[in-house]
């Protein structure tokens, strides 16, 4: 064989086994959380290892968070509502503003943001930013919006899953990364905090299609000590970016603020690819085996063969079950694998509804229970990409998202049918075998 041909050979036998690692899914039990796991008030000392650590890698985010609380969880379904509710936190605020989100890109709702953000930042308040390169587009139809920012003092990093692994704060020294850890690892977690008082946690972008009529989605407003583990959760991701955070005695004290303690048990959970760390995953699949009255789901991606079985089966326990999806999915892949099952899950009495538009919303309510946040119900979610959800625990809260959120977009909706054109029903089967993959 010559030179040439064994090297190209090499070269494409090393990349087959590099995307083979990063789409192979390892799984270690994630949920529930162990002895090891951090309680609200190990949260700051967590945080202040991060920040003297030089270079933090993945493994620091592998972590799981014990049960907490929310002494207030307001949820809000759609932009108009959540907007001005963030908005009105970031005028508030006197000391820090953190935002973690995939998308925050140019527009009216991107502009609005920007100024609210670059007008604390000049009086002197704390604003860091963690994004996602695909989903911001910062380097590329964004350049502005984040040239913006960076003048304005703000700490920006960006996660890069299919770009070269670049770390450091955007308008500083930045350096490649080899590990390439990030690479096929894309950040779609959604959370703000603000002084380290109140949090937002959900499903949105801050882009102009979820303050409209073609997305609806959700945040809920949450108060209480799980917000410190939230605040601890951005810092290590802004230090896994190398990000630059103070260190030195009580240099993070402003940012862990004492909290009331008491209120509704809140658990905080974060998928980590590559980690084997998937506890949302192990949440929602221990929470609808042990379902045993009613489950409603919103959710835009139903792909996942691991969670319909589990559907599947409560429905023949005799679980009520309420399924919202989008009648305008995009893109339309994982919802051509879910109609595959259509008939499967009517069969056994599911109640499938169709949004008029795209119900990007992440809710799954099980009883009395709730888990909201960014994580879809389709392999990239479950098993590929850094994801955030709040477990709540409570009959109230649960009858609450009920109103607030299922009732009004079940009101929206028109019935799902089976498909019966054979074309159709051929794709729906062929990308629910490759359903894994989307």
């Amino acid at each position: 064989m010559r030179f040439g041909t064994a090297v190209r050979l090499a070269a494409v036998a090393g990349t087959a086994a590099f995307l083979f690692k990063r789409l192979y899914v390892v799984r270690r039990p994630s949920f529930p959380p162990g002895p090891g796991s951090i309680r609200p008030e190990e949260a700051k000392a967590f945080a202040e290892r991060l920040a003297a650590s030089p270079h933090p890698d993945r493994r620091y985010l592998a972590v799981s968070f014990a049960p907490a609380a929310a002494t207030s969880v307001e949820p809000l379904l759609h932009g108009r509502t959540y907007f001005p509710r963030m908005l009105e936190a970031i005028e508030g605020a006197s000391s820090s503003i953190h935002l973690l989100i995939y998308g925050f890109q140019e527009g009216e709702i991107g502009t609005t943001f920007r100024d609210a953000l670059v007008q604390k930042a000049q009086s002197g308040v704390e604003v860091r930013l963690c994004v996602d390169e695909i989903g911001s587009a910062a380097h590329l139809g964004s350049k502005q919006l984040y040239r913006d920012l960076a003048a304005a003092g703000i700490q920006i990093v960006v996660n890069q899953g299919l770009f070269l692994d670049v770390e450091g704060e955007l308008g500083g020294k930045q350096w490649i990364d080899w590990r390439l850890d990030d690479f096929m690892h894309f950040d779609h977690r959604k959370m703000l905090i603000v002084d380290g008082r109140v949090a937002f946690v959900g499903g949105t972008g801050i882009e102009d299609h979820y303050n409209d009529e073609r997305f609806y989605d959700t945040m809920v407003r949450v108060e209480g000590t799980v917000v410190g583990q939230l605040q601890a959760l951005f810092l290590a991701s802004f230090r896994l970016h190398d990000g630059k955070l103070p260190t030195g005695p009580g240099a993070l004290d402003h940012l862990f603020p004492k909290a009331l303690k008491g209120g509704v048990p809140a658990t905080v959970l974060a998928n980590v690819p590559g980690e084997g760390h998937h506890p949302i995953s192990d949440a929602i699949e221990l929470s609808l085996e042990g379902a045993q009255h009613r489950i409603d789901i919103v959710n835009p991606y139903i792909a996942d063969h691991a969670i319909m079985s589990r559907l599947l089966d409560a429905a023949d326990r005799g679980v009520e079950i309420r399924i919202i999806a989008p009648g305008k999915p995009t893109p339309p892949y994982p919802a051509a694998a879910f109609r595959h099952h259509y008939q499967g899950l009517m069969d056994r009495g599911v109640t499938i509804l169709l949004h008029p538009q795209m119900a990007h919303a992440k809710v799954i309510r099980v009883d009395d229970r709730v888990l909201v946040g960014g994580c879809n119900l389709d392999g990239l979610s479950l098993y590929r990409n850094l994801e955030l959800n709040l477990l709540l625990e409570d009959a109230a809260v649960a009858e609450r998202f009920v109103e607030t959120i299922f009732e009004p977009l079940a009101a929206m909706c028109t019935p799902a049918t089976v498909p019966t054109e054979p074309r159709e029903r051929a794709w729906n089967a062929l990308m629910d075998a490759v359903s894994r993959f989307l």
